[in-house]
């Protein structure tokens, strides 16, 4: 052989290995990217179950509300029970907040969330809505928002007792260390 052919053999054997590298390195990266898309769609997965699990906080909560509606409870700021007869805006990332209240969570779901609720009534201070300082939202009969929020001719006109508006927040706090919170606004 000639050594033309020599030299031809041996630059044949560096393209190979330089295509070979590449293909590694594009494995190497795939491989990266479909961890990547396992571990968002699992942290996904625990998300939208974090929010589902929030709905038995709230139904919870609502039929604690509908059972106390109309006594002298809900003038008054009940942390033990987590209810608090004013607006407050609390950090809801501090743990003394929810480490008050066992009476109002619920047992670990199958999912394994631990699901908490606090409720605010939407009023300036505790105590009667009727006293003098207290000022508390109200959805009354003839009001605008009892109308729809609309003056027109053909408006719904709504009449019935005036009724107190609620904040109603639940925590769920579920495994990877995932926290949702959600709100609801609610009148009883």
């Amino acid at each position: 052989m000639t050594r033309s052919c020599w030299r031809q053999r041996g630059v044949v054997l560096v393209i190979v290995l330089v295509a070979l590298i590449a293909m590694m390195v594009s494995v190497i990266a795939l491989s990266r990217s479909m961890d990547t898309n396992q571990v968002i769609a699992g942290n996904l997965a625990f998300r939208n179950a974090s929010v589902h699990s929030s709905d038995a906080g709230i139904l919870n909560a609502v039929q604690w509300l509908q059972s106390t509606v109309g006594t002298p409870t809900l003038n008054l700021n009940n942390p033990n029970r987590g209810y608090y007869a004013s607006v407050i805006e609390p950090n809801w990332d501090d743990p003394t907040l929810w480490a008050n209240c066992q009476a109002c969570q619920i047992p670990v779901d199958a999912a394994g969330n631990t699901v908490q609720w606090i409720v605010h009534r939407m009023c300036s201070a505790p105590g009667n809505p009727n006293d003098p300082g207290v000022s508390c939202s109200l959805l009354t009969a003839g009001s605008a928002a009892a109308a729809g929020g609309s003056y027109a001719g053909d408006a719904t006109n709504f009449s019935g007792n005036a009724q107190s508006y609620y904040r109603v927040t639940v925590r769920v706090v579920g495994p990877r260390n995932t926290s949702t919170l959600v709100q609801t606004f609610v009148a009883l």
